[in-house]
């Protein structure tokens, strides 16, 4: 029997007859708002610990403000491990458990690192790294540093600055809340630098932190060097709001299941889902191995298939360890951020644009799952680089397997037909059902 339905991934379909909690940051708790933004202000200038941070920034920097230096026998940064991004930019020392996960960006390098705080995984600090092709001169970086954090009335969220503090060797740190639509306002400390002609903002959340953990913020903060001699393409500094993460309640997880096939690979898969109001992009996943101990083994992360997320909608995820499982990894955390659709959303082509017919799923003669069918392009525009996104599902719920296929045909005008077939090569579990999803990109003259 052959059927005609929108792609949206809503609906599954049948084959044939034939744990670990995840993490994030968690919402701010409700009660009295301007209670809470009282709270949020001094938390926001407790961290004035921090103004001593760039003092390692950059070499050796001096500081307005009075720093105390006590002697230790142990290195803040003792048990730290050295993060050095691939393109050599810039590097620090982070807590050994520290997982740090890239957003996509086309104008710098964008790295956010989460921290597991009891059972929560808390995305704390964010760097973010551009080349600008000009040398920072005091000029240079003052035009940087309110690209990067306008003023208040200038500002695309809502920002109330609490304390600046310039340095004498141009640096300058930022203390105040910013409110996101869907994370609610968050107490921050803003350092921005210049090196050369490379410009750095490092973000700190220090939303409702204990005192250790400023602490230890202090001594990673402390560690950030930059390489001006990197081969960093150059772009444009964007205002802080594109950086925006996510947490627990914003991305949630469906169906999230861990097996080895054949070969030997050990896979982490599962469904990740917006539960915002509003459409996400660029959203990663990592996930982590520990053992007995609490010690991290292997890490994988991934970008999610689908350019945008909207509201509700679901996307599915493949973690791939190829060395296979360790033998003393005895569970694993997940962790997953993105941040507001705004530059994927403006040439997205999403699944309601599509439509699928006859599609099937059966077996072929080497015994290998195959599902396939038609698509179309109902939509208005011309639809270039569209993708098939096929998930499985066993009979408890779990994602046994995922694969994404661009289609044949370049493009697709609309009204326009194409034949799929999308192979699995391996499942995690009993194939019961299936769902689809097909996105793609504006061309041609809707592109605009």
């Amino acid at each position: 029997m052959s059927h005609r339905a929108s792609a949206s991934a809503t609906d599954r379909r049948a084959v044939w007859q034939y744990a670990p909690a995840p993490s994030g940051l968690v919402p701010p708790p409700g009660g009295d708002r301007r209670q809470r933004l009282k709270k949020l202000i001094r938390r926001a200038l407790a961290l004035a610990l921090l103004v001593s941070a760039l003092s390692a920034c950059g070499g050796s920097v001096q500081s307005n403000d009075p720093v105390f230096v006590v002697a230790s026998p142990v290195p803040p940064d003792s048990g730290f491990v050295t993060y050095r991004h691939q393109s050599g930019a810039f590097s620090l020392r982070i807590p050994p458990d520290w997982i740090a996960g890239e957003l996509p960006d086309p104008n710098g390098v964008r790295v956010q690192f989460t921290a597991l705080e009891g059972e929560t995984a808390v995305t704390r600090l964010s760097v973010y790294v551009v080349n600008t092709g000009t040398p920072m001169t005091p000029e240079t970086f003052a035009q940087a540093a309110n690209a990067y954090q306008p003023p208040q009335d200038l500002a695309a969220y809502g920002w109330q600055e609490l304390e600046r503090a310039d340095q004498r060797d141009g640096s300058r740190r930022l203390v105040g809340v910013r409110t996101y639509p869907t994370l609610g306002p968050r107490a921050l400390n803003v350092f921005l630098q210049g090196n050369g002609s490379f410009f750095s903002a490092l973000e700190v959340d220090v939303t409702d932190a204990p005192q250790t953990v400023l602490d230890t913020l202090a001594a990673v903060i402390n560690t950030y060097r930059v390489n001006p001699d990197a081969q960093l393409m150059t772009g444009t500094v964007q205002q802080a709001v594109a950086g925006i993460t996510s947490f627990t309640g914003v991305i949630g997880f469906n169906g999230y299941h861990a097996w080895t096939d054949p070969d030997g690979v050990f896979h982490l898969t599962g469904e990740a889902v917006n539960t915002t109001p509003a459409p996400l992009e660029a959203v990663r996943i990592s996930g982590v191995l520990y053992d007995a101990q609490g010690r991290r083994l292997a890490e994988q992360s991934d970008i999610l298939p689908l350019d945008v997320l909207g509201p509700g909608q679901g996307a599915p995820y493949d973690l791939r360890f190829e060395g296979g499982r360790p033998p003393a990894a005895v569970r694993y955390e997940l962790n997953i951020a993105g941040r507001q659709a705004d530059l994927a959303l403006r040439s997205f082509y999403g699944p309601e644009n599509f439509a699928i017919a006859n599609d099937r799923a059966d077996y072929n003669a080497q015994g290998r799952l195959v599902v396939r069918g038609e698509l179309a392009n109902i939509g208005p525009s011309i639809a270039e680089a569209v993708k098939i996104i096929v998930t499985i599902w066993d009979d408890q719920g779990h994602v046994v397997a995922t694969e994404t296929l661009f289609v044949a045909r370049p493009q697709l005008v609309p009204q326009e037909a194409v034949a799929f077939e999308v192979p699995f090569y391996a499942l995690g579990g009993p194939a019961v059902t299936y769902t689809l999803t097909v996105a793609g990109t504006v061309g041609g003259a809707g592109a605009g």
